[in-house]
């Protein structure tokens, strides 16, 4: 299949993650027309999704007066919701005044009385009418590995990963040391998971070079390097590979930004799946859940979005009646996979759902459906080969953290992040 009229406004992607940022702008004109008290609205909104300015929203909601800079970041978030939206015909600007247009009022409506779900679609037809990122992206998934039907690696190590403390880092050799057991490390990933052989020696030495050219290691290699660095020194091991992988092994041809946006956004949607907390694997994986096609046979796929040469997007979403069993056996061998190498009855209900995902090539959404339907035929005693106990272990707001990185699944109407699963007699 051939790129259909691709241009290259690809990058050109307004910089927030969230899909809800869109209802949150709209609601607030729907109240408003003035762009002042819209921001006012925008912001209170903002807290109350608990949506951070990255792809994890905030666990606490700040509560305290806003910094000046925080207020800076939250105008700049707002123009470009607002600039997305003109784009896509959903508002109407006149001097500092804001309207919703049918469409605008339209996509309201889904929201509210379709959920959120149905409103991340319908911006679907909206985003790949405009950019076609989607089709371009998974279309790049499916080339780019063939073998494991799309999935993308992005290894990351840090030293202590590689059995390097922090302490024993103390000359420009050790971060040479560092440097090869870390390549050694993603080369063996690359024929692990493409089923590639790949010598990274001179883009190793490319690195090496960079970080002598902007002075943060002496090309000396017996010189002490500056402890205080180190934070530098490992975030540009890390972009570097990043972009490596991406750009060279995958052949994307934008920024490692916008690639990050899409996917997240595609994530929302349910026809991308990408996680940083796979198990048994450092780093983060992306897979698509969708496929571009002119035409699908089975009735699992559900189509999204069609382009004007008859191809379409046609999303994975299994039905639970065809698909229950086999997601039965998925859940059963994820939860014992994991449970060799972990004493504990209960285990992290998040690392279960990244296998079973992975596995059946189904979003986040679909999973929730599926263990729903599967959890209350467990509480009426209808399944009759094992018994699945959820519980709840900590929440997000009962820690330290401010970002929620991995959300509880909602089962029953509650939170959930642990699982346990047993055979019945």
């Amino acid at each position: 299949m051939k790129d259909y009229d691709l241009s290259n406004r690809i990058p050109k992607v307004k910089k927030f993650y969230f899909l809800e940022y869109f209802y949150i702008l709209l609601n607030s004109i729907k109240r408003s027309n003035r762009e002042d008290e819209i921001f006012e609205l925008f912001k209170e909104k903002k807290h109350e999704f608990r949506l951070g300015e990255s792809k994890y929203r905030k666990i606490v909601v700040e509560k305290e007066k806003l910094t000046r800079t925080q207020v800076e970041r939250y105008y700049y978030t707002f123009t470009q919701v607002i600039e997305e939206c003109n784009e896509y015909g959903l508002i109407d600007q006149l001097n500092n005044e804001l309207y919703l247009s049918k469409p605008g009022r339209e996509l309201i409506d889904i929201y509210e009385e379709k959920g959120l779900q149905a409103f991340n679609e319908k911006l679907l037809e909206y985003m790949e009418s405009n950019y076609r990122a989607f089709r371009y992206i998974i279309r790049l998934l499916y080339e780019a590995n063939k073998q494991n039907s799309g999935l993308l690696i992005f290894p990351i190590y840090s030293p202590r990963k590689l059995g390097i403390e922090r302490k024993e880092i103390q000359t420009t050799n050790d971060i040479i040391n560092y440097s090869q057991k870390l390549v050694s490390k993603l080369q063996d990933d690359i024929n692990c998971y493409l089923q590639k052989g790949y010598d990274l020696e001179d883009q190793n030495n490319q690195l090496l070079r960079n970080l002598y050219n902007s002075k943060l290691v002496s090309p000396d290699p017996n010189e002490k390097y500056d402890p205080a660095l180190y934070n530098r020194i490992t975030k540009r091991f890390r972009d570097y590979w990043l972009r490596f992988f991406l750009t060279e092994l995958y052949n994307y041809k934008y920024s490692l930004p916008s690639f990050e946006l899409w996917v997240y956004r595609g994530k929302q949607i349910g026809i991308i799946n990408a996680t940083e907390f796979f198990p048994n694997l450092n780093g983060r994986i992306v897979y698509p859940t969708s496929v571009i096609l002119q035409n699908v046979n089975s009735k699992d796929f559900r189509s999204l979005y069609r382009y004007e040469d008859g191809y379409a997007v046609f999303a994975h979403y299994p039905r639970i009646n065809d698909n229950e069993n086999n997601f039965i056996d998925k859940l059963v061998d994820s939860y014992f996979e994991l449970k060799k190498t972990n004493r504990n009855y209960f285990l992290n209900l998040s690392a279960i759902k990244e296998k079973v995902c992975f596995n059946m090539k189904i979003s986040e959404n679909v999973f929730e459906k599926f263990l729903n339907s599967v959890y209350k035929k467990n509480i009426s005693g209808e399944l009759k080969k094992i018994k699945i106990s959820l519980e709840v272990d900590k929440l997000p707001e009962e820690t330290k953290a401010t970002y929620i990185k991995r959300e509880p699944v909602i089962v029953d109407d509650r939170p959930r992040n642990i699982i346990a699963i047993e055979f019945r007699d």
